[in-house]
């Protein structure tokens, strides 16, 4: 698991009493909110303290940064540097219901060829099933080159063009052509194209190249410089998207009882280009938790976010998460984020386009037709 900083797998010079008591505090404040007192921690893991030992100990944890006082309670909070022990060291994994356990499943069994669908339905499971705020995002891709065009002729006057940027990546444009067009037709601009634009850069494509594929298509060379205007936006790339659910959801917890939190995390998420950049930044392998200061979009000290990339064939194509209070349930958060990320990875793997986006030869004939 990462985070900003390098994640540790130390034990940070605490002893194992220490490290229970710290575990046992951000557990209750995670429950309830609030400050949690000597009292509450006499019994933890099966061991009887005295409040003396437990009050020590707090006092030493708070010495050494990882609890604070909040005003004048007698209580402890966790600080960020305990909720990063807590986080990189004390984590525990969560035991989905089933009930969950099978909304996953459903995310999996989807079949959807587009990732945005998937994305979009991850987040409201994750909004639903955490009571946060999801996030679901699409990170700006690169622009390339297109591997391959192919061409469908709908009818005398339309065709579908295809334009197939990687393997995964399959944008559809439907030309229109005020000259009636063959199959012959059809079959010389997708050559055409495949000769010249693919494999190429944007560049490349130049004025004298489009002139000579216009001359080399004849009475339908107008067809050429509106087809190069969306090749050159499918090599653009795309992407930057982010998609939000759940906002209310944080209205209920006391760190948004304050309008001013509200805005700061309304005004979080408008910077839809600050979160794409947090996920692109940020390792790839593993699930990232950014607690209060230490994330690179201003969430306000009180918030957290932990998301997941999602890769296939190691590409990033999108990412899931969520934000939340600083005391958020991690455990549960980071089980059910890695489980969501594995379902989205199976739904893209298996995923199936449309009868009529299918490149020609590969449809599957309707029943009854040969």
């Amino acid at each position: 698991m990462s985070s900003r900083g390098e994640s540790t797998n130390n034990d940070g010079g605490l002893t194992e009493r220490q490290r229970l008591i710290l575990r046992e505090i951000v557990d209750a404040h995670i429950k309830n909110g609030e400050p949690v007192g000597s009292k509450a921690l006499t019994n933890i893991g099966g061991r009887e303290y005295s409040s003396a030992t437990i009050r020590n100990e707090m006092a030493a944890l708070e010495e050494r940064g990882y609890l604070e006082s909040p005003h004048t309670s007698s209580g402890r909070v966790p600080t960020e540097l305990g909720y990063r022990f807590y986080v990189d060291w004390l984590r525990q994994r969560y035991d989905m219901t089933t009930r969950e356990l099978e909304s996953l499943n459903s995310v999996a069994a989807a079949k959807m060829s587009e990732l945005d669908g998937i994305l979009e339905t991850a987040a409201k499971l994750a909004s639903s099933m955490t009571n946060y705020t999801a996030l679901a995002v699409m990170p700006k891709h690169t622009g390339g080159t297109v591997k391959r065009f192919e061409t469908v002729l709908l009818d005398e006057h339309d065709l579908l063009l295809i334009i197939m940027v990687t393997d995964d990546d399959i944008k559809t444009v439907r030309v229109y052509s005020e000259e009636p067009l063959t199959k012959d037709d059809a079959a010389k601009l997708s050559s055409l194209l495949n000769r010249y634009a693919a494999g190429v850069t944007a560049e490349s494509i130049t004025l004298p190249v489009m002139m000579k594929m216009e001359e080399e298509m004849g009475r339908s060379g107008a067809l050429i410089t509106p087809i190069i205007k969306n090749v050159y936006e499918a090599m653009r790339g795309g992407g930057g998207e982010v998609k939000v659910d759940g906002v209310d959801n944080l209205l209920q917890y006391p760190e948004y009882s304050d309008i001013g939190a509200v805005k700061n995390l309304l005004s979080m998420i408008d910077r839809r280009d600050d979160i794409v950049k947090l996920v692109s930044d940020s390792p790839t392998d593993d699930t990232n938790v950014y607690i209060g200061s230490e994330n690179a979009v201003d969430v306000g000290g009180n918030s957290s976010i932990v998301f997941r990339t999602i890769k296939h064939n190691g590409e990033v194509v999108g990412a899931i998460g969520v934000i939340g209070p600083r005391r958020m349930d991690y455990s549960r958060v980071i089980t059910l984020i890695e489980g969501l990320a594995g379902s989205i990875s199976d739904a893209v793997s298996h995923g199936e386009l449309p009868r009529e986006l299918l490149p020609p030869g590969n449809e599957t004939p309707d029943d009854g037709k040969q």
